[in-house]
């Protein structure tokens, strides 16, 4: 859909980013719960999903800034700037729950190669590093 085609004045684009960011909001919210449970299918059709809200979301921004007189209401700004940093918020904990899963995934791909040289090096002294994913999984 697009949002430009419908209004142009500066509080109703306003409005619509406010509605585009809460979106976002609800699909990273639906990212979160997919990544907990390991949906794939999910996950990338949220991904397409996202791409779309974004696209649409520069899209009214850069005409909301385009026609802007400054007489847009003070609690929208402020709506808007809370959704803002719940977004930031929601996608920041969202990367960290896929870089924690990456983590997992690597250490449990780092059981299946060959072993390395050893432990020790020529001079007799231990590899900085490496016995420690052992140690680690052990712990």
């Amino acid at each position: 859909m697009n949002y430009l085609a419908t209004q142009s004045h500066p509080e109703a684009l306003l409005q619509q980013e406010i509605s585009l960011y809460q979106e976002l909001l609800e699909c990273l919210e639906q990212e979160a719960q997919a990544l907990a449970a390991t949906q794939e299918e999910t996950i990338l059709g949220l991904a397409v999903f996202k791409e779309e809200i974004l696209e649409q979301l520069l899209e009214v921004k850069k005409a909301r800034e385009e026609r802007s007189t400054g007489t847009e209401s003070v609690s929208g700004l402020e709506d808007l700037a809370q959704l803002q940093r719940q977004v930031a918020a929601r996608n920041l904990r969202n990367r960290e729950i896929i870089s924690a899963s990456l983590e997992v995934i690597q250490e449990y791909l780092g059981q299946f190669l060959p072993p390395g040289p050893g432990l020790y090096q020529h001079e007799g002294q231990m590899e900085a590093g490496s016995g420690r994913t052992l140690f680690h999984r052990q712990v």
